[in-house]
């Protein structure tokens, strides 16, 4: 009797020096699922201006259906330009500032929200809303690669 050997040949090298790789494309990117984020309320003409940052805070961005809106990472971090105003935004309200973008913190869903206030400008603002769920430990950190695609866009 001799003995056979079975299939145990390992995967070439190329393939498993790959799969690394592949997986770590699949985290950044959440998989490139859908992202289900609401359409803006108030759509605002600059929104169209603006370019959105293909990572934020390192997460990589997703695939959204609603034209203003986008996503990153797993859980998503979620952006809508053309919000309504929002109420707590007052005189004396504290306002972050992030590259020149005034920043409304508010209360998230499960995270942490924050406003764009002051884009455009001042007197005429297309609300922008970003929601950062509490899974992300540094929340305001997300504000810097979006404040600059903001900023980039101008008004």
């Amino acid at each position: 009797m001799t003995a056979r050997a079975g299939p145990t040949e390992a995967a070439p090298p190329t393939r498993r020096a790959l799969l690394p790789v592949v997986i770590a494309a699949a985290l950044l990117t959440g998989c490139g699922r859908q992202v289900a984020v609401p359409p803006p309320d108030l759509p605002h003409d600059a929104c169209t201006n603006v370019t959105v940052p293909s990572t934020v805070a390192g997460a990589g961005q997703r695939p959204t259906s609603e034209p203003g809106t986008a996503a990153w990472g797993e859980p998503p971090i979620t952006y809508r330009c053309g919000v309504a105003r929002p109420a707590a935004l007052t005189p004396t309200a504290r306002l972050l500032d992030v590259n020149g973008i005034g920043w409304l913190p508010i209360d998230g869903q499960g995270g942490t929200g924050f406003i764009a206030v002051t884009w455009p400008l001042d007197t005429s603002p297309a609300y922008v809303e970003v929601l950062v769920p509490q899974e992300y430990a540094a929340p305001a950190d997300v504000l810097i690669d979006i404040s600059a695609a903001l900023a980039s866009a101008g008004g």
